[in-house]
């Protein structure tokens, strides 16, 4: 398990973090990154700390996660916005702005993107927001759930004789997070060369569909659109199967054309589920034959008789040595243990409230360098006097007292 110590690429980019749980993921990963991401809390700290999962405690682990390397602090005033000299004065320090709210609602306090990068021109102001800053819905308000529905991939989700299911957690402002913390690495490339700021303007809707690259590639492939087929198969010898410990995830057809079919045999046979051996007939690879009910129950009830008694980590392995496309379903305590993922350090170390939990890493390494979190979730305002100090306003009214 990785602990923190060194920094990171974005060493000296400062974030001046004021976005909801719609934007709060793009400053994680630009403060695993080594940027000084500070997030600005109203008095009793921002709504997002009493988001559940909770700890005995009392802490969110939702927002123990994104807010980990960040520094908080609270300013004066009931609402922040172009009336706070000293959100102003830390403006002028800062590289990237993050907001994720509509148009009207950022003009009415003053930090509309148009506004703030007149003010400030050296200025990146990344706006997340549901369906961006234009547009006959540019104020409309969402939720992840109509969020979801509106980018595309609910209509992908649950059984197609049921209404669309919900994917478990804030996915959308995952999926924005990642655009929106790309988008403002881009934006700092420019920034370095032209010492010009920019708007920045995610349309998480748009990110959301812009992640349906699969239900592309089915119109691509295979010239049909894509809709929720549940968790059961479309095509004899691929969907989920049970096995003795849990589940894995076999794919015994890819655009159409069977994939490894001889060898998903032979592996059936040889076991010695010698039924199997009707799985050779020709009609196996006709695509419209193993899309027909009969081919999928067929299939199915001769591979789960073959996989009860086996673990889906031994089916991964002798699988894998075959050729045949084939995974195992990873429960949260099966990659909490993973050999490949502890030998890479992926889970941080992080202390929260005096306990040290594991929280998930990056995907992703620098030579020389952590991609992590620098410091563990801050209480609220726990930076407020430290960041002041440094600002330019705090500095002139100490140049007039001497």
């Amino acid at each position: 398990m990785t602990h923190i110590n060194s920094p990171g690429p974005l060493e000296g980019l400062r974030v001046v973090d004021l976005s909801t749980s719609l934007g709060t993921y793009t400053g994680r990963l630009l403060a695993d990154l080594g940027a000084d991401v500070i997030r600005v809390e109203p008095k009793g700290g921002a709504p997002e700390r009493s988001r559940p999962p909770l700890t005995d405690d009392g802490t969110s682990l939702p927002f123990a996660f994104t807010e980990a390397g960040k520094r908080s602090i609270v300013l004066d005033g009931n609402e922040i916005g172009a009336c706070s000299e000293q959100l102003e004065s830390l403006l002028e320090t800062a590289q990237i702005l993050l907001t994720s709210e509509g148009p009207s609602s950022l003009r009415r306090r003053g930090l509309h993107p148009l506004d703030v990068t007149h003010r400030h021109p050296q200025l990146i102001h990344v706006c997340i927001s549901p369906f961006g800053l234009s547009g006959p819905w540019a104020d409309r308000p969402a939720t992840d759930l109509t969020l979801l529905a509106a980018g595309g991939l609910l209509a992908l989700a649950g059984d197609p004789a049921l209404p669309p299911v919900r994917a478990w957690g804030n996915q959308t402002s995952v999926i924005a997070g990642v655009h929106a913390a790309t988008a403002a690495l881009m934006a700092v490339l420019v920034l370095e060369e032209t010492s010009q700021g920019q708007i920045v303007d995610v349309s998480v809707q748009e990110a959301v569909a812009h992640s349906l690259e699969n239900a592309v590639q089915y119109v691509d492939l295979e010239k049909t659109v894509r809709h929720r087929v549940g968790s059961g198969p479309v095509e004899a010898g691929t969907g989920l199967f049970p096995c003795s410990d849990g589940w894995i995830y076999l794919v015994g057809g890819l655009g159409g054309l069977p994939l490894a079919w001889e060898s998903i045999t032979t592996w059936l046979v040889d076991s010695g589920l010698h039924e199997a051996a009707q799985l050779h007939d020709p009609r196996w690879h006709d695509r419209s034959w193993r899309r027909s009910g009969e081919a999928v129950r067929t299939f199915r009830g001769l591979f789960e008789r073959f996989a009860a008694g086996r673990t889906k980590q031994a089916l991964y392995e002798d699988g894998q040595r075959r050729g045949i496309s084939i995974a195992p379903v990873s429960t949260p305590d099966d990659l909490l243990t993973s050999p490949q993922l502890l030998e890479r350090n992926f889970f941080l170390a992080l202390p929260v409230n005096g306990r040290t939990l594991p929280f998930p890493g990056s995907p992703y390494r620098f030579d020389g360098m952590t991609v992590a979190p620098g410091a563990p979730p801050a209480q609220p305002g726990a930076d407020t006097q430290a960041v002041l100090e440094t600002l330019p306003a705090a500095r002139t009214a100490a140049e007039n007292k001497e």
